[in-house]
C-alpha cells in the first residue's frame, strides 16, 4: 500500500486516532489497535533476541523488522511509543541494509544482485521512512541511513533488469516509492519504460503467471503506482483481479492454485495475502463484496496477515485504510464459473466447492512459468478436503492424464486427451549416411530422444490410448465418468489424494508401503469395493464405488522417471484401479 510522503503528519494524526478509538471509534481504527497490539508482541520478541546474527533485530529480511519497530515507535497507542530502547535496533537494521548492498545498490535477496528482490525490500523500508519523517530528531540517524540505502537502491533500479512478468511491476512500485520520498524524473521515466510494455490481463482477470502468490505482488504494485503517481486508471486491473478471486476462493478463504504457472500450483495460498488491496478498494469504491472478503480475512486468528508480515505500518502510512469498511455485502457462495483463458471450472455450493482443470500449457514442460499440474479435479466439504484427483496408465511411460482444455455444457464438463505411441520404419535412403551419424531428435510423443533422425522416418504400428472424463454435477455431488479405450489390458489407476488430518472408512486396503490409519499420516491404499469415506470432524467426503484390479499406480511418466522423481500427490492417496478398456463412474459428494 502506498501514500504520498505528506500523508502522515507524525503524532498529530496518530493522536487524533487514539482519541477517536478511546471514545468507541470505528471499525478501521479498532482494527489498527488490534494490529498494533500484535505488533507490540512481535517487537517484544525482537527486543529479547540477541542484537547480532540472523535472529537479531538487525536482520535484513524484507525490512519487516524496521517496519515493526517504526510502527511501534511512532504510534501513541503502542506500549513502546517513542521508547529509547527501539532506537538502537532501528539504527542497526537500517545499517544492515546498507552493509548488505552490492556496489550497484542492489541486494543478494533470494536471487543474486537482484533488482526485483531488492524492490520487495523497498516496500517496507520506504513506508517506514515515510512514517518516521514526521517524528522527533532522535530518529535522524535511522532516517539518514534509510535515505542513503533507498537512494542507492534507486540508482540500481533505474538500470536493473527482471526475470518474470510480475518483476516489472515490483521494480516500478519500488521506484514510485523512492520517487515519493526523493522526487526525480529518472525514476518516473524508468517506470514509464516498463509500463510502456503494457499490462497483460486475460479475459478472466488473471495476470500472465495465473499465480495467486504473485498476483498479490502485481495488485499491490498497481495500487502503489496509482496512488503515488496519481494514475487511477492503474486500479482497474486490480479491481478485475480481486473480482476473479471471489470465484477462486474456497469456503475457508484459500485460493485455487491448480491453474498457476508458478511454484504455488499445488500449494495452499490464502486470500489474506490480498487484505490491504481488498480493504483499500472496498473503502475507495464503496464495494461491499470486497469489504466482505476483508472481514473474512480479519476474522481469522491473528491480525489479518499479509505475506506473514503485520501490516500496521501501512495503516499508519495510509489514512484511507483506517476508515470503516462499507456495511453489508457478501462473497459469492453459489455459482458455476468458467475461467475460459485458464480452462478452469469452479463450482461452489455453500461449504462445498469443486475445481475442474484442463488448462496445462502445451507442448508440456515441467518448469516454473508453465502450468503443468495433472490434477483435473478437486473437491472440499468444509474441513474435509480432496486435494487432487489424477489418473494415468502404464502406457509407454507417457504418465498422467493431462487434459487439453475443457468443454462445458450446462452441468457437464468434458476433459480429453489422446496418446499415440508409434514405432518407426527404416530411414529413407536419401537421408542415410555411411557413418550412421544422424540428428539427435525426439520421437513424436517426446518421451525419449535418440540419434535416429525420427522426423524423416515413417511411423507404423501406432498404439493409442484415448482418455476422456465427463464431470457431471448432480445436486451438490460430482460424478466422474471415466472412459479409457484403445490398447487393451493397459493397467490404469485413478488417484484420490486427501489432505492429511482425517480418518478413512469403507473397504480400504492399505499396501505394505502405506502408513497406518491414524489421523494426519500419509498413506497409500486402495478402495476395493463400495463407498469410501474421509472424515475431518463434522465434515466428510464419500467417494466410490471402488475397484482394485492391480497395484500399478505410478503416474510419473518419462519426464519424472528419467530423474528418479515421483508425481504422487501429497497427502493420503487412495487408488481405484482397472485395465483398459476402463469405464468407471466415480461419485464424490460431501456429507
Amino acid at each position: 500500500m502506498s501514500i504520498t510522503r505528506r500523508s502522515v503528519i507524525g503524532g498529530t494524526v496518530l493522536g487524533a486516532l487514539a482519541a477517536s478509538a478511546q471514545t468507541g471509534g470505528d471499525e478501521g481504527q479498532q482494527f489498527l489497535l488490534r494490529l498494533l497490539k500484535a505488533n507490540d508482541d512481535a517487537v517484544g520478541r525482537m527486543l529479547n533476541q540477541p542484537s547480532g546474527g540472523r535472529g537479531g533485530a538487525a536482520r535484513v529480511g524484507r525490512g519487516e523488522n524496521i517496519a515493526a519497530l517504526t510502527a511501534a515507535y511512532c504510534s501513541p497507542e503502542s506500549s513502546y511509543y517513542r521508547g529509547d530502547k527501539l532506537i538502537p535496533p532501528m539504527e542497526r537494521g537500517a545499517q544492515a541494509l546498507v552493509d548488505a548492498q552490492n556496489p550497484d545498490g542492489l541486494l543478494d535477496a533470494g536471487n543474486l544482485d537482484s533488482p526485483p528482490d531488492t524492490g520487495f525490500v523497498v516496500e517496507a523500508t520506504a513506508a517506514s521512512l515515510a512514517v518516521a519523517r514526521g517524528q522527533d530528531a532522535r530518529l535522524n540517524g535511522m532516517r539518514d541511513t534509510l535515505s542513503k540505502f533507498l537512494l542507492k537502491v534507486g540508482d540500481g533500479l533505474v538500470t536493473g533488469g527482471i526475470h518474470t512478468p510480475n518483476h516489472r511491476w515490483v521494480v516500478c512500485a519500488a521506484l514510485a516509492r523512492i520517487n515519493s520520498l526523493f522526487p526525480a524524473a529518472k525514476y518516473v521515466n524508468r517506470i514509464d519504460d516498463w509500463l510502456g510494455e503494457g499490462i497483460y490481463q486475460d479475459a478472466d482477470g488473471q495476470f500472465p503467471e495465473r499465480s495467486p502468490n504473485y498476483a498479490r505482488v502485481e495488485v499491490n504494485a498497481f495500487v502503489t503506482l496509482a496512488r503515488l503517481l496519481n494514475r487511477p486508471a492503474l486500479l482497474e486491473p486490480v479491481r478485475r483481479h480481486l473480482t476473479a478471486n471471489l470465484y477462486l476462493m474456497q469456503p475457508d478463504g484459500e485460493l485455487e492454485t491448480v491453474q498457476s504457472r508458478r511454484q504455488d500450483q499445488d500449494r495452499p495460498i490464502h486470500v489474506a495475502n490480498f487484505y490491504l488491496q481488498y480493504r483499500y478498494l472496498a473503502i475507495r469504491d464503496n464495494n461491499a463484496a470486497f469489504a466482505a472478503v476483508a472481514r473474512l480475512i480479519a476474522s481469522r486468528p491473528g491480525e489479518g496477515l499479509v505475506e506473514g508480515t503485520n501490516p500496521a505500518i501501512y495503516f499508519i502510512e495510509e489514512p484511507l485504510l483506517r476508515k470503516p469498511l462499507p456495511a453489508g455485502g457478501e462473497a459469492p457462495s453459489d455459482y458455476q464459473r468458467v475461467f475460459t483463458a485458464s480452462q478452469l471450472v469452479r463450482v461452489r455450493r455453500g461449504d462445498r466447492a469443486a475445481s475442474i482443470f484442463g488448462g496445462e500449457d502445451w507442448p508440456l514442460g515441467v518448469a516454473s512459468g508453465l502450468a503443468h499440474n495433472p490434477t483435473f479435479f478437486s473437491f472440499r466439504k468444509g474441513k474435509a478436503i480432496l486435494e487432487s484427483v489424477r489418473m494415468g496408465g502404464q502406457f509407454f511411460s507417457l504418465g498422467a492424464f493431462r487434459a487439453e482444455g475443457v468443454t462445458v455444457d450446462g452441468n457437464q464438463t468434458v476433459l480429453h486427451q489422446r496418446y499415440e505411441a508409434p514405432y518407426y520404419q527404416p530411414l529413407p535412403k536419401q537421408y542415410r549416411n555411411a557413418k550412421g551419424d544422424y540428428a539427435l531428435t525426439p520421437v513424436k510423443d517426446g518421451r525419449f530422444w535418440s540419434k535416429l533422425d525420427f522426423p524423416h522416418r515413417q511411423m507404423s504400428n501406432v498404439q493409442t490410448l484415448d482418455q476422456k472424463v465427463t464431470v457431471v454435477e448432480k445436486e451438490g455431488a460430482f460424478e466422474l465418468r471415466i472412459e479409457i479405450t484403445g490398447h487393451e489390458r493397459v493397467p490404469y489407476a485413478v488417484e484420490l489424494a486427501f489432505r492429511a488430518g482425517g480418518q478413512f472408512g469403507g473397504a480400504i486396503r492399505e499396501t505394505a508401503a502405506g502408513g497406518r490409519a491414524g489421523a494426519g499420516e500419509s498413506k497409500t491404499a486402495f478402495l476395493t469395493a463400495g463407498t469410501g469415506t474421509y472424515r475431518v470432524g463434522e465434515d466428510a467426503i464419500e467417494f466410490g464405488p471402488g475397484q482394485a484390479d492391480h497395484e500399478s499406480v505410478n503416474l510419473a511418466g518419462h519426464t519424472y522417471q528419467a530423474h528418479g522423481g515421483s508425481l504422487r500427490a501429497s497427502g493420503n492417496c487412495i487408488y481405484i484401479t482397472g485395465y483398459t478398456p476402463f469405464r468407471k463412474a466415480i461419485v464424490i459428494r460431501g456429507v
